[in-house]
């Protein structure tokens, strides 16, 4: 009948997902937990001599000089981000056959994060992503969870999660830096605001 299947079709559409829950589902960034990764400890750290770069573009670029590399981003974030000068640029590229979402990160517009995750887990293309790295690196033993660090102290480190990916973090410790100091500022402001709930509270009872 004629009157279901519209019914079908509604409750179909109620279960798309978005273009924009999609990508900041796929932002590795999206909250301020998730900025202690470049603390984390991998099972090793690869040395190499080649600079660290995401696709030939260097950490500190701007979201200029990455859109005239790459072109206008697939989509790009600004809303719901833990920082207030933080941007996602997301790009989706096909890497030697490999279905893969690129997400670059931008503090003060600067970048200096990025990531790539693949579209596909299959044992296969896990194999084909993780070989490229290491011809790239010229680093044979390297393996899933671990890092290569150049002589700068840049790193890309190789994740295999239920999306297998690679992340690119710079050295650059002065970013990192103000980026605490925002986070310690956002909590000392949600701390005071807290306490101001707490006393209008008190007045209450």
């Amino acid at each position: 009948m004629p009157f279901l299947s519209l019914f079908k079709n509604r409750k179909r559409r109620s279960y798309y997902l978005g273009k924009e829950d999609f990508y900041q589902s796929r932002n590795a960034l999206n909250v301020s937990s998730s900025f202690s990764f470049h603390r984390e400890q991998y099972i090793k750290n690869n040395p190499t001599n080649k600079e660290i770069k995401f696709y030939g573009v260097s950490f500190g670029k701007s979201e200029r000089e990455i859109k005239r590399i790459f072109g206008t981003p697939n989509y790009r974030q600004k809303k719901y981000l833990p920082l207030a000068s933080q941007i996602t640029l997301f790009y989706k590229l096909n890497i030697k056959g490999i279905k893969c979402i690129l997400q670059m990160h931008l503090y003060e517009d600067q970048l200096f994060f990025a990531q790539i995750q693949l579209r596909d887990a299959s044992a296969e293309l896990r194999s084909v992503f993780l070989g490229l790295f290491r011809l790239k690196y010229g680093i044979e033993g390297l393996s899933w969870n671990e890092t290569i660090q150049d002589e700068s102290g840049s790193r890309v480190a190789l994740m295999d999660d239920i999306v297998p990916k690679a992340s690119f973090f710079t050295h650059d410790r002065a970013v990192w830096k103000k980026i605490d100091e925002e986070f310690h500022e956002l909590a000392a402001k949600n701390q005071y605001t807290q306490y101001q709930l707490e006393k209008i509270a008190l007045r209450w009872s």
